[in-house]
């Protein structure tokens, strides 16, 4: 059976792999623990997750996905590490704010905003949203799925999705705050250049009416990967709703 690494969003935890276990059956989706360790450290959860599965690292051939802002991760790990990264793929991609003007078009953008200018704010925000949580995770992942479209309702409808979703919530706002607002950090920051160091083919899959990660986020992205880069447009999906749509 083939192994996929995955690297998940923010918020988010292993459990966002659910919806790519459902599409790609016969594929060992492989989830790293990114909130265990510092973003610039995400080569360790890799390593970590290779030692799971037994497998060395003289192997090459892996196949690394990032999901939205794991997909920060995921070319950094795919940036540090050429020698074993032969595949990456990323999926409703959150680009490099220095990359463009995507912040207006944004669903996150209040909590990028606070990031940039007022840390203790966010995290006071970060606060709040853990006392949410805690008394209903369910209305808190209402309140961040209260604007989206059909694709995206119709996955909230499923259980097995509210229940991953519910996971990642109570992961960041929780358990890990702090490792959560570290990565909301390092986001926003500068860290295009590592863009260039990446070697393997990649992959974008964007959906095309994505709020979350807006579709210029992934056309940017391509550019700038240049001809390793093949860029698949899914027409109508959001951002879930796209990764519910990739296979391997």
């Amino acid at each position: 059976m083939e192994a996929v690494f995955f690297c998940h969003g923010m918020p988010g935890s292993k459990a966002d792999a659910t919806l790519l276990h459902k599409a790609n059956p016969d594929v060992d989706i492989v989830a790293l623990d990114l909130l265990a360790n510092a973003p610039e450290d995400v080569d360790v959860a890799f390593s970590n997750a290779l030692h799971t599965k037994a497998i060395a690292a003289d192997n090459g051939g892996i196949v690394l996905a990032g999901f939205s802002i794991g997909a920060m991760a995921a070319i950094k790990i795919a940036a540090k590490r050429p020698d074993i990264v032969s595949r990456l793929i990323l999926i409703s991609p959150a680009a490099p704010l220095s990359m463009g003007d995507f912040l207006p078009d944004m669903a996150g953008k209040p909590v990028f905003k606070l990031a940039m200018s007022h840390p203790k704010l966010l995290r006071l925000l970060t606060v709040f949203q853990g006392l949410m949580t805690r008394w209903s995770p369910e209305r808190t992942a209402g309140a961040l799925f209260r604007n989206c479209g059909a694709p995206e309702r119709a996955l909230f409808e499923d259980p097995a999705f509210q229940a991953s979703l519910n996971q990642a919530l109570v992961e960041c706002f929780l358990r890990r705050p702090d490792a959560y607002l570290a990565f909301i950090n390092a986001y926003v920051a500068d860290w295009s250049e590592t863009i260039d160091l990446v070697q393997c083919p990649v992959e974008l899959w964007h959906g095309t009416n994505d709020t979350w990660s807006p579709q210029e986020m992934s056309y940017a992205l391509a550019k700038r990967f240049g001809e390793k880069a093949t860029l698949r447009m899914v027409e109508q999906a959001e951002h879930y709703s796209t990764m519910s749509k990739v296979t391997f």
